[in-house]
């Protein structure tokens, strides 16, 4: 990878820390749905650039590429949205969440992650069609390694439910 690629996939990482305050009470929701928009977008464009850089495509592959490209991502996009709700939500309701609601959002991130992956394996079909296999597959790659940056960040900002939320 080259330096440039390596420096945009640190920047992802650090962008996605701003992701971090959602521990905000209620009364804040509206500024940290609008600092999670601005985070969101400068990523998008990270993003991107990375896949180009990364897939180093001829001129033929990244006309028939970037449409299917920019379909996946709205796709995604959209999960994400979802992540992002489920996310607000529980900081909504951190520390204290009950155990009817934990549940409902267990099954709601359930099915966001088989939803993410349907999606993916629908358009590295798409994509099969007009790249070669070993480019599919380093997309793929790509792909993979920046939802795990922007994942780990996740992780790391969102605290663990509480192990016992019982009163003694």
């Amino acid at each position: 990878m080259k330096m440039k690629s390596v420096i945009t996939v640190r920047n992802l990482v650090v962008l996605t820390a701003a992701l971090l305050p959602f521990t905000a009470p209620a009364a804040d929701l509206p500024n940290v749905i609008d600092e999670i928009e601005i985070v969101r977008s400068v990523l998008k464009a990270d993003r991107k650039v990375v896949i180009a850089e990364g897939m180093k495509l001829t001129d033929k592959e990244s006309a028939a590429f970037w449409p299917i490209y920019r379909d996946y991502r709205a796709e995604m996009d959209r999960i994400g949205d979802d992540r992002v709700k489920l996310v607000l939500e529980y900081a909504d309701l951190y520390p204290e969440v009950p155990d009817a609601r934990a549940q409902a959002m267990l099954k709601q991130l359930s099915a966001l992650e088989v939803k993410a992956v349907a999606i993916r394996n629908k358009y590295l079909k798409k994509f099969g069609k007009v790249l070669p296999a070993a480019k599919v597959l380093r997309f793929a790659q790509l792909e993979n390694r920046l939802d795990l940056a922007v994942r780990l960040q996740l992780a790391a900002a969102v605290p663990l439910v509480p192990s016992d939320t019982r009163k003694p």
